[in-house]
């Protein structure tokens, strides 16, 4: 490392570093390709020659073999700009067990961070709740990494509510020229239009991509014994039976996530799952596998 870390970040950085590590190895990273033609990129296949084609692109062995003029079509590798989005507002540093959905998602969006980054692609990060609270520049290499895997080790939190609208709006204006963004969160903003600004960033030519980080027990609502619920963003506590209300409330609950997975998929992006009882590489190998 290069600086000094106070114990306990050195502790939880090590401790992210290993599991987006892990994650990692579940993974196969592919090449991007982007359409630009020169001699300089990757040959492609041949095309037939148009009147307005470059006469330099013309293959002539592959006249000389077939007398019709062919083109070869290039495609260049490029570096991709991915825009890491993680939520870290009250609700999201809850559990049921030792790992937090903050905990859950950190890893998840480090782990795509370590991809992107041994791909030679430039990344940014941006976490939020209400409003952007982080915010690092998109670069690449080994030590803009570790700065980023720093700032996810120890992010900026408050006990904010989430504000997808307002924060995914400002991130539009962060992501800048088309790439990739991801979106990790619980997107427990009930808001009608918490998620309006996803067909914008579609529009934009981003590939957004979003993970709905959930803990089993917000799906199943497991508990037999009555609870009493305070909420974590300032909702008023609530007195519940579970064993009466379960029924109900897994179909209220499955109509949230179906709600959240249309409404995504319906802007033309990308909307994936991610439990944290389940593994990170599992939930990144169900969205590579997916592409």
């Amino acid at each position: 490392m290069s600086h000094v870390l106070e114990p306990e970040l050195a502790t939880r950085l090590g401790g992210l570093t290993l599991r987006a590590k892990r994650t990692v190895d579940g993974l196969l990273a592919g090449m991007h390709r982007s359409p630009h033609r020169g001699a300089s990129a990757i040959f492609k296949e041949h095309r037939e020659y148009r009147p307005g084609d470059d006469p330099r692109l013309i293959d002539w062995r592959a006249y000389a073999r077939s007398d019709r003029y062919a083109i070869k079509h290039f495609e260049h590798e490029t570096q991709m700009r991915g825009t890491l989005a993680l939520d870290v507002s009250a609700s999201m540093r809850w559990g049921s067990s030792d790992t937090t959905k903050l905990d859950h998602a950190t890893t998840l969006i480090a782990a795509l961070a370590y991809v992107l980054t041994r791909q030679g692609d430039a990344v940014s990060l941006v976490t939020f709740d209400e409003t952007i609270r982080d915010r690092l520049p998109p670069r690449s290499g080994p030590a803009h990494l570790d700065y980023l895997m720093r700032t996810l080790a120890a992010p900026t939190t408050s006990d904010s509510k989430t504000s997808l609208h307002a924060s995914l709006d400002k991130l539009i204006e962060h992501a800048g020229r088309m790439g990739l963004v991801v979106v990790a969160s619980d997107l427990l903003d009930l808001h009608a239009d918490a998620l309006d600004p996803v067909p914008r960033l579609q529009a934009r030519g981003h590939q957004t991509v979003v993970l709905h980080v959930l803990d089993p027990a917000e799906v199943e609502l497991p508990y037999e014994q009555p609870f009493r619920f305070e909420g974590l963003e300032g909702e008023a506590p609530v007195e519940v039976d579970p064993k009466g209300m379960r029924r109900r409330y897994r179909e209220a609950i499955d109509a949230f996530i179906e709600s959240c997975r249309r409404r995504v998929v319906a802007a033309g992006g990308r909307y994936q799952l991610a439990r944290t009882d389940t593994p990170p590489e599992h939930t990144l190998l169900q969205l590579l596998r997916a592409r």
